[in-house]
């Protein structure tokens, strides 16, 4: 749960504004290196690292999204997982989109543990934690 600590951080760090929901949050990169090198030239992009992930924090479009990006080392590796956090009507949304280039059986695993990261800080966001 290193990485949930992690988001916590930085969500604490950000201050999430009020905006519309995102109808989609697809991921317009074709591979994994394609969205870090974009993201790494991006002067808006704030860059993250904490044990191997490596975040990216972007404002895009009135919305904060963030990148994170497995350790070398990590069974899902290489992966991008693109998550748009919008606060509406005082409540928190996260869509959450992925370029995963391993396993099936890794990519998966590693999607449940962002949705259950995701619930975590919805809970908390709504628990006022």
């Amino acid at each position: 749960m290193h990485l949930f600590k992690l988001l916590l951080v930085i969500i604490s760090i950000t201050s999430i504004a009020s905006a519309q929901q995102t109808e989609e949050n697809s991921i317009p990169y074709k591979t994994v290196e394609e969205a870090f090198a974009a993201l790494e030239k991006n002067p808006d992009a704030v860059l993250t690292e904490y044990e191997g992930w490596k975040v990216f924090n972007v404002k895009e479009s009135g919305v904060y999204v963030l990148w994170s990006f497995t350790p070398v080392d990590h069974p899902a590796h290489p992966t991008v997982v693109k998550r748009s956090i919008v606060k509406k009507d005082g409540e928190l949304f996260i869509d959450m989109a992925a370029l995963c280039f391993s396993t099936k059986i890794s990519c998966d695993s590693l999607m449940e543990e962002f949705k259950m990261i995701n619930e975590n800080i919805k809970q908390r966001e709504s628990s006022g934690s």
